[in-house]
């Protein structure tokens, strides 16, 4: 087990930089063509440096020392200031005036003194809401000393200073519910404000200049909000649990908030800009959310909390973003980016279990770091890293459903025993994943790596003082490997032990290129042209023949394109089938078929495969491996009147005559009842109408027999004009697609011309022609020269406006 952050790093550092001298001494030459070229790795790619554990730093000053200077400034009696200075009498009011706003039983409530006839300060020992209404400055120990609890001090938009010795506000250590607001500054004293006591408030001040921390607290249920806090050593000092900070800013101190106590501490929606360190603390249960975090010159956050959450931050441009060194830590939601510099960490993290998640970082020298055990990676999304995307470096660690890009170093690092990466989305990396061969049960299941421009996987050796190489325990499947090189390595790879097919054999289930069975990987390559691409289609996905990774370690159940299946659905004039059209459906699933009559008509029979269903309601067929056909055949109801007719011209000026028919109706009508649509009917069965007036009309006829009867109506089928009209073009209304086309010559010697003419209904608008020899064409009736002897499967996919429909032929065209 490991035990230090830094100690893990530098030996993995070590590993890397001097591998090749191992190899040398092991004599076990890396097998081609996995072999790593680690003199290349080296001159090619800046290594992990040695990286100290992350402490909270150290303040400029002994803030131990604050306890014993607040605590000499005790009240000896009810009529003498302990900030007094000896000998000082209690002196008028002066030019500057405390308003006592709430009555007290002692008078004013507070002592006014004027040490030298300028350095003024108060001493308030009795509760209730006080008024500054001047302004002043003070060279006396503190400006105003607050001993009585349920105090208000309303600074009414003034500014006291000080002279870098004394403090500001202070109160005494039995004080609470103490509120201090709306100063316009308090400025240039040691501390703006120390206090002991317990619901302390502060709201809308402005704490500058001071030289040891804008606010100092040993205080429980502190509230710090709105305030501005700058240039100071620390801004906020924080010992005390159930903190609340928030809206506040907080800009160019060393420290912007400091907690060493800080139990249960929510800091939130507050602004860090231009501190050497944003925000550090070491208490625990506490919130860090919705703040900015910007332009620190050391760490933007250091997050020391067991049990802490820090949540919706905007953490950017710090040398470093993001230390947390506290378990059970949860670190989600954060947008996190653009490190000082290429060593820089996005997050940094040494606690045990520790969730990242949902975060966003991007231009970081590091993404996502983790040193310790039981930790997880979930739905982050990390961009162009300079190093590592996510490296975690602990036992029972999981990466899932990560998406990571152009990451100049590794994608994913998963070091540790029992570790797992599954589920993510690796592009643009130069080793799309890295693992060490000496742990055990490292899993690699589910992952598409695309483009690594060194390797999909790299299996490393890792060594502390002896060079080893592990048994390489794990399985590696259900992965789709998309680069040119896929797998690299160190040793023989027959001396491992990983599983390169699913270990419980293909298992029913959606696999990583939308396959129906879990079993090996997809072997492609950068272009889609790998192993894999070039296996002819089946329908289970995968295929027994193995694929060859180093003789005689292979994947034996490898994954294959898949093989859609075809089922053309249609229906007669009669009746109605959903959904309709030849489509292609994925292998082993289930697809249902709704078949009804047209109104007026029955359904006596449904064909399936040139087989008789009878008169049934739907279909479903199970489990599909092969091509289908299916029809719903309708007839006209016997004595159900179907009413159909037509016009013998629907446009012209007026006068227009038009002559109507209704002989396509069904059923033996022996009535009729026109409406044209002017206002003028008709009760013949094939009648002659004049429209005089200019305008768009909707015709509906009514037949009947001695049972039953029926309607039809054309909505704006009859259009009069004033003058000649050319009649207008019938705009093309795209439907179902039903696919169909053919092809002349089918067979003879090579080369061999074949002419393919597309048939299809629906008014197709695109065509993609798959000759079945890898060519392809997009004209509607194309031309094709096989030149290859062979039998060639011919596939048609087309596509409208609302839907598409394919069919392929199976040895449409035989060359010889």
């Amino acid at each position: 087990m490991k035990t230090d952050f830094s100690l893990v790093l530098n030996i993995f550092l070590s590993f890397l930089i001097i591998m090749g001298g191992i190899f040398v001494c092991t004599a076990q030459p890396a097998v081609s063509p996995t072999g790593l070229n680690t003199s290349e790795l080296n001159e090619s790619q800046t290594l992990l440096q040695e990286i100290p554990p992350v402490t909270i730093p150290i303040p400029p000053f002994n803030i131990s020392d604050i306890r014993d200077t607040i605590d000499t400034k005790k009240p000896i009696n009810p009529s003498v200031s302990a900030l007094s200075i000896t000998d000082t009498g209690m002196e008028t009011m002066g030019n500057v005036i405390l308003v006592p706003v709430t009555p007290t039983p002692e008078g004013s409530g507070y002592y006014y003194f004027n040490t030298t006839g300028t350095d003024q300060s108060y001493y308030i020992y009795s509760p209730g809401t006080y008024i500054l209404q001047s302004g002043f400055s003070t060279g006396n120990s503190s400006a105003i000393y607050i001993e009585a609890s349920d105090v208000v001090l309303d600074g009414n938009g003034q500014t006291i200073t000080g002279n870098a010795t004394n403090n500001g506000i202070a109160t005494g250590s039995d004080v609470n519910n103490t509120s201090v607001r709306n100063f316009f500054k308090i400025e240039e004293f040691t501390y703006g404000l120390y206090s002991y006591g317990d619901k302390i408030s502060l709201v809308n001040n402005t704490w500058a200049d001071n030289r040891y921390a804008g606010i100092v607290a040993y205080t429980s249920n502190l509230s710090v909000h709105k305030n501005t806090l700058k240039n100071s050593s620390i801004g906020i000092y924080i010992l005390g649990p159930y903190a609340v900070v928030s809206e506040n800013t907080i800009l160019d101190n060393f420290i912007g908030l400091y907690s060493i106590y800080g139990d249960t501490m929510t800091v939130e929606k507050n602004s860090f800009n231009n501190n050497q360190y944003g925000f550090a603390s070491s208490g625990n249960n506490m919130t860090f959310r919705e703040n900015t975090v910007h332009n620190s010159q050391d760490y933007g956050v250091i997050f020391q909390s067991d049990g802490g959450l820090c949540t919706g931050n905007i953490i950017s441009q710090n040398y470093n973003n993001l230390a947390s060194t506290g378990s059970n830590t949860t670190i989600n939601g954060n947008t996190i980016s653009d490190t000082f510099d290429e060593y820089g960490y996005g997050i940094r993290a040494e606690g045990e279990n520790t969730t990242f998640s949902e975060n966003t970082l991007y231009n970081n020298g590091y993404g996502i770091m983790s040193s310790k055990h039981d930790c997880k990676a979930i739905k982050n999304r990390v961009y162009s890293s300079v190093r590592y995307g996510i490296l975690l470096d602990g036992d029972d660690g999981m990466i899932s459903d990560n998406i990571v890009r152009d990451i100049q170093l590794y994608g994913l690092g998963c070091f540790g025993n029992n570790s797992l990466a599954s589920n993510n989305i690796v592009t643009d990396a130069y080793f799309g994943i890295g693992i060490a061969d000496q742990y055990n049960n490292t899993s690699v299941i589910g992952n598409q790596i695309n483009r690594s421009s060194r390797s999909s996987l790299a299996i490393l050796s890792e060594f502390y003082y002896e060079p080893i190489t592990g048994p390489g325990i794990g399985n590696i499947y259900n992965n789709y490997f998309g680069s040119d090189t896929n797998i690299q390595g160190y040793g023989n790879f027959s001396n491992y032990s990983y599983s390169w097919t699913n270990p419980s054999g293909p298992v029913r289930g959606t696999n990583v290129v939308g396959g129906p069975f879990i079993a090996g990987n997809y072997w492609s390559n950068a272009n889609g042209t790998g192993w894999s691409d070039l296996q002819t289609p089946n329908v289970t996905g995968f295929v027994t023949p193995p694929f060859d990774i180093s003789p005689p370690v292979n994947d034996t159940a490898p994954l294959v394109p898949l093989k859609p299946v075809t089922i053309n659905a249609t229906a007669n004039d009669q009746a109605i089938i959903v959904p309709a059209g030849n489509s292609s459906y994925r292998s082993y699933t289930n697809q249902t078929f709704i078949t009804q009559p047209k109104p007026g008509a029955d359904m006596p029979d449904v064909i399936v495969d040139s087989e008789s269903k009878g008169n049934i309601t739907s279909w479903t067929f199970t489990q599909l491996t092969d091509n289908h056909d299916i029809q719903a055949i309708g007839n006209p109801t016997p004595g159900q009147v179907q009413v159909f007719f037509n016009a013998s011209q629907r446009y012209g000026e007026r006068p227009l005559t038009v002559s109507f028919s209704s002989i396509q109706s069904l059923g033996s009508p022996t009535s009729w009842y026109w409406q044209f649509g002017d206002g003028i009917t008709n009760t013949t069965r094939n009648p002659v109408h004049t429209y005089e007036i200019p305008g768009i009309y909707t015709v509906t006829l009514r037949a009947l027999n001695n049972q039953t009867g029926g309607y039809a109506v054309w909505n704006n089928y009859i259009t009069v004009t004033d003058g000649v009209v050319p009649q207008p073009t019938p705009t093309l209304v795209p439907g179902k697609i039903i696919t169909q086309f053919s092809a002349y010559p089918t067979s003879g010697n090579a080369p061999l011309t074949v002419d393919f003419k597309d048939k299809s209904s629906g008014n197709p608008v695109s065509w993609d022609w798959d000759f079945g020899d890898g060519s392809h064409s997009t004209l509607q009736n194309p031309s094709h020269v096989y030149t290859t002897a062979g039998s060639y499967p011919v596939m048609l996919s087309l596509k409208n406006e609302n839907y598409g429909g394919s069919l392929r032929i199976p040895e449409a065209v035989v060359v010889t």
